[in-house]
């Protein structure tokens, strides 16, 4: 029998496909059929086939889950979890808690992101900088690193540093590391200390011209740029590691740190993808053997050997094979488990419906505020003002 499986990102094809062979030599009466479509496309293709009732057994989802079990179209999975004695501790409780509703557990974590900074050894060495990015460094460490770069950079196009500015992402990291929060009981808390600091303290980094000027950065791609040395340091998410890993460079180039700390503090934000089934599927105990294997321990390595994306299931097998997949990458090891453990659920995951509120935000917030016309407690006025909005 046959069974289709559709995700979307092209950079996880091999390791998906090198689990899926696996589960295939296992199971030799069932075919699967790896369709990827583009992120742009994915949800656009999967609406119009699962309202005409087909669409495939399994797929990826996100945190827009909630929709798509709203709509009827996911399969809950307790039946199967419970009477295979599948143990949902082998993934972090805040995703499996993304795909849970009403008690039904919808998906199974493949993934979870992380935030890691990465430096250009040779960038350094080429400078003359002595002073490196360390496992234990703080955001003073940071700026100081950095100016020392940019004192020694003789090129205009040369920037020390990348810093993810958007509110969701590195603005919304910093508020958590100072000890605040971006929602508090379903209402926007960006006007607090730690949300107006936070944003003054991104802004810092561009207005010392120690990170790329914010509104020249829309072309701006951090992966590219430490590749070919005219960035010193950069945030880079998980997702992009290999991308790095592979790059045609020497050995010893890139080194990998977890994010700086403030005021003794540091965080980052997460996000997990699940595998999920579809509840029109025609073979559905398949579909879960399916799901079964594909995050099992075994099933997580053969994903991680993809090196594409850090697994979910928290296997010590399963995080040796993304880092041994990516083994270009010095000091990878540590600052994953490192980051693994100081994560938080992204805002726009614990609270999808402020997903649609961002791109707002970054327009006709962020945008004025880096070019200087909107304090930073405006800033955050308006920002809550624009989430509030959306949580209602």
């Amino acid at each position: 029998m046959n069974l289709s499986l559709m995700i979307w990102d092209p950079a996880q094809t091999a390791g998906v496909q090198k689990a899926v062979d696996a589960f295939e030599a296992a199971n030799p009466n069932i075919a699967v059929a790896l369709e990827q479509v583009p992120q742009d496309q994915y949800y656009t293709k999967l609406d119009a086939s699962l309202g005409a009732g087909e669409g495939p057994d399994v797929m990826w989802q996100s945190s827009r889950a909630p929709d798509y079990v709203d709509g009827g179209a996911l399969e809950p999975l307790n039946e199967y979890i419970e009477r295979d004695v599948v143990s949902l501790d082998a993934y972090p409780k805040e995703l499996t808690g993304l795909y849970e509703f009403d008690g039904q557990q919808y998906g199974v974590p493949k993934d979870q992101d992380a935030w890691t900074f990465v430096y250009n050894a040779a960038v350094f060495e080429e400078l003359g900088v002595a002073d490196v990015p360390t496992a234990g460094w703080t955001w003073a460490d940071m700026v100081r690193i950095a100016e020392e770069v940019k004192s020694k950079q003789t090129s205009p196009a040369d920037v020390p540093l990348y810093y993810d500015y958007q509110f969701n992402n590195g603005v919304s990291s910093l508020i958590h590391s100072l000890g605040g929060d971006v929602v508090v009981d379903g209402q926007a808390t960006v006007s607090s200390p730690q949300g107006t600091r936070a944003l003054e303290t991104v802004k810092d980094l561009q207005d010392r011209e120690l990170i790329p000027r914010i509104a020249d950065s829309a072309d701006f791609d951090a992966v590219s740029s430490l590749i070919s040395g005219t960035v010193a340091i950069a945030e880079i998410p998980s997702w992009n590691l290999s991308l790095l890993s592979k790059a045609d460079v020497p050995a010893g180039t890139f080194h990998v740190v977890r994010a700086p700390s403030v005021d003794g503090a540091w965080a980052t934000d997460t996000n997990g993808l699940a595998y999920v089934m579809n509840a029109n599927s025609s073979h559905k105990e398949e579909a879960w053997q399916l799901i079964k294997f594909l995050t099992s321990d075994a099933g997580a390595v053969l994903h991680a050997e993809g090196g594409a994306s850090p697994p979910a299931n928290v296997s010590g097998d399963a995080l040796a094979a993304f880092v041994d997949a990516n083994d270009a990458l010095a000091g990878l090891a540590d600052a994953l488990s490192a980051t693994h453990e100081q994560s938080y659920l992204r805002t726009s995951t614990e609270y999808p419906a402020t997903r649609s509120s961002l791109p707002e935000i970054d327009s006709t917030v962020m945008g004025p505020f880096y070019a200087g016309s909107l304090s930073p407690s405006e800033a955050a006025a308006k920002i809550d003002e624009i989430l509030d909005g959306a949580l209602r």
